[in-house]
């Protein structure tokens, strides 16, 4: 049975190569490999052909699928989101996890033609009554609380590195959360977008606001505010804010071995 090798933070880097053309995930890939978090693996410490990295529930894979190892690095530890980046790790995975794959379809936003008086427009939006504030430490807790947000941080290391890294817009009523911006993960290059609102305050243009704010912020710090939408909902949104639909791919969700199969 091949070792399969955990890699320390520091010596991430040298696992750059194995990514180096993938499309997908690119936030997390990055700040996996950057040593912000998450945990990465391979097969071989000296010269790896497969490597995978993990933050959160999502996995990428990388290297060669072909290698004999490529098994093992997947069954070394439980998945249960991945995006195969080439046919060949899509159809290893589709033997290994067969009858236990939902497969999500996503659509990707470029932010390419956001416009920087439209999104301020779009801030000023927020209804009377109602206040727009950037996270601090103390927004962090009332995230968590209000909009259930228990993940906020699964991809930071701390409140701190959220504070330092992240990026995160709430709007306010009543001292209370009832939308939220943030970054889900974050790299030196670019944050995946996460948006949520209360179900009661929802179709009340502030998740438009919210969004805006965080992508503004984004372009200030030379971020790239990534948008990955797997409704038409989130759709609309990205449209309205101002990014230009890309292409659409496909992420595996895997049920757990004692699930029922996936029809």
């Amino acid at each position: 049975m091949p070792v399969i090798i955990e890699v320390p933070a520091i010596s991430r880097s040298a696992l750059i190569p194995l990514f180096e053309n993938h499309r997908r995930d690119r936030a997390l890939i990055d700040c996996v490999l950057e040593g912000h978090s998450g945990r990465a693996r391979v097969n071989d410490a000296s010269a790896p052909a497969v490597a995978r990295v993990d933050g959160g529930p999502l996995t990428a894979l990388g290297g060669d699928p072909a290698s004999t190892d490529a098994e093992a690095l997947i069954r070394c530890a439980p998945i249960d989101s991945v995006t195969p980046e080439t046919d060949g790790w899509r159809a290893v995975l589709e033997r290994i996890f067969a009858g236990r794959i939902k497969a999500i379809p996503f659509v990707t936003w470029s932010a390419a033609s956001l416009d920087v008086a439209e999104l301020e427009r779009r801030v000023r939006g927020l209804a009377h009554g109602y206040e727009l504030r950037r996270v601090d430490a103390p927004l962090i807790d009332r995230l968590v609380e209000d909009l259930r947000k228990e993940w906020v941080l699964e991809n930071f290391r701390s409140r701190d590195d959220f504070l330092r890294r992240g990026v995160g817009y709430v709007a306010l009523h009543d001292g209370r959360v009832v939308a939220g911006a943030t970054s889900a993960i974050a790299s030196s290059r670019a944050i995946d977008i996460d948006i949520e609102t209360v179900a009661a305050h929802r179709r009340k243009g502030f998740a438009t606001a919210v969004g805006a704010a965080l992508a503004l912020e984004c372009l200030v710090r030379g971020l790239e505010p990534l948008w990955l939408a797997s409704n038409e909902a989130s759709c609309r949104l990205a449209a309205k804010l101002g990014y230009t639909r890309g292409d659409s791919y496909e992420t595996y969700e895997i049920a757990p071995q004692s699930a029922p199969p996936v029809i």
